[in-house]
């Protein structure tokens, strides 16, 4: 079985897009520009600091990209510490792998403040180790953070599996040699042998687990 599983925040284990899309349109309409669905798309998967050249960007450079970042954090700090909404099962399949005794880590692109925001607002961590933006040199889409939260657990990376939503999390996940099972919302993703495609974590069961373990031994010849 699986040695540890890990898991992206944004979009994938907390339900946050909505809280990130109103804080920065909140944010970039103070000053002066309209922030559409498509800027907001533009963002998707972070990490903030690429977010927040974006924005400056859109801005023409008036405001520097790490006041920016300062806004955003505060403001996502209130909202994910005050109450927080979860993806359709998320915490439901959190439980049961915690139940198969299997290690679990939330490795995100976000600051620090905010990963430990969401995990004290949780009414049951089930999350052994985090990782955040800051934790180590580079964010996704380098797969640095999920090696750092497989040495942190001390797990063969090649030996865990993966959920991410965005492409950018996605390109870093596969990128560390984890078996990688999508969710994505905004974005195509093409399965391969190592990544794999699902609806959302509701249902997922026991057997899943053992279905995919199968296959990551059989494509990595063991």
């Amino acid at each position: 079985m699986f040695e540890a599983i890990l898991f992206d925040m944004d979009g994938l284990f907390i339900d946050s897009e909505p809280d990130w899309h109103a804080a920065e349109t909140q944010m970039m309409r103070s000053y002066g520009y309209d922030w559409q669905p498509a800027d907001q798309l533009q963002c998707l998967g972070g990490p903030l600091s690429r977010v927040t050249e974006y924005m400056s960007g859109c801005l023409n450079g008036k405001i520097e990209p790490e006041a920016l970042g300062r806004v955003i954090i505060d403001e996502m700090k209130t909202r994910l510490g005050t109450a927080t909404s979860y993806m359709p099962g998320s915490i439901e399949f959190s439980k049961l792998v915690s139940q198969a005794q299997i290690p679990q880590a939330l490795v995100s692109a976000s600051p620090r403040e905010l990963v430990d925001a969401v995990v004290s607002n949780l009414d049951q961590n089930y999350f052994k180790q985090t990782v955040a933006a800051g934790d180590i040199e580079r964010t996704k889409p380098f797969p640095d953070p999920y090696l750092h939260a497989a040495k942190l657990l001390e797990v063969d990376i090649s030996n865990c599996l993966i959920f991410e939503d965005s492409q950018t999390g996605i390109t870093a996940a596969t990128a560390s040699g984890a078996f990688v099972v999508a969710i994505p919302h905004f974005i195509e993703v093409i399965e391969s042998a190592r990544l794999k495609r699902i609806e959302s974590f509701v249902g997922l069961t026991q057997q899943d687990l053992n279905k995919w373990w199968e296959i990551n031994q059989r494509e990595l010849g063991r």
